[in-house]
């Protein structure tokens, strides 16, 4: 078992992002920064349109924990979802949905993390925004703040 590598890097990114990036059970907190094109923010305002972040935790299972895996061999670690204003901004995740007790289920015990950030489609019914993804090691998140930017889906 290498959970102890896990639990390393958490203390890692405690001594580098501090308290509030590594807040939340098994160190799983997190913060973004969502920046928007022009266009986009001008888009989102006149519409009265929020942004809407999703992270999911998951990591890739081991032999032995295969029968807890789902149909694509990934251990869930839990979910969480937050909401910023059309203008964007910063945001933290605390990470407390985040069930460490399934860290030895995992390949090296190290969770990755999947982060979504699109529009909240609470003023338009479809997504508008194209924006960055972050889909990597876990600890890369807590350790400093992730940097996305949106645009709008036609500027592309």
């Amino acid at each position: 078992m290498r959970a102890s590598s896990v639990v390393f890097g958490i203390l890692v990114a405690l001594a580098i992002g501090g308290p509030a990036s590594a807040a939340g059970a098994g160190g799983a907190g997190f913060t973004v920064n969502v920046t928007l094109s022009p266009r986009a923010a001008d888009r989102l305002a006149r519409l009265g349109e929020s942004i809407e972040l999703s992270a999911y935790w998951y990591g890739e299972a081991t032999k032995a924990a295969k029968k807890r895996a789902d149909e694509m061999g990934q251990i869930y670690f839990g979910q969480e979802k937050r909401l910023l204003p059309g203008s964007g901004g910063t945001v933290v995740f605390d990470g407390a949905s985040f069930d460490a007790k399934k860290l030895p289920w995992v390949v090296g015990g190290k969770a990755m993390m999947n982060l979504n950030v699109y529009t909240a489609r609470k003023k338009h019914p479809d997504n508008l925004l194209s924006c960055d993804l972050f889909d990597d090691d876990m600890a890369l998140a807590v350790a400093q703040p992730i940097a996305i930017h949106c645009k709008l889906i036609e500027e592309h």
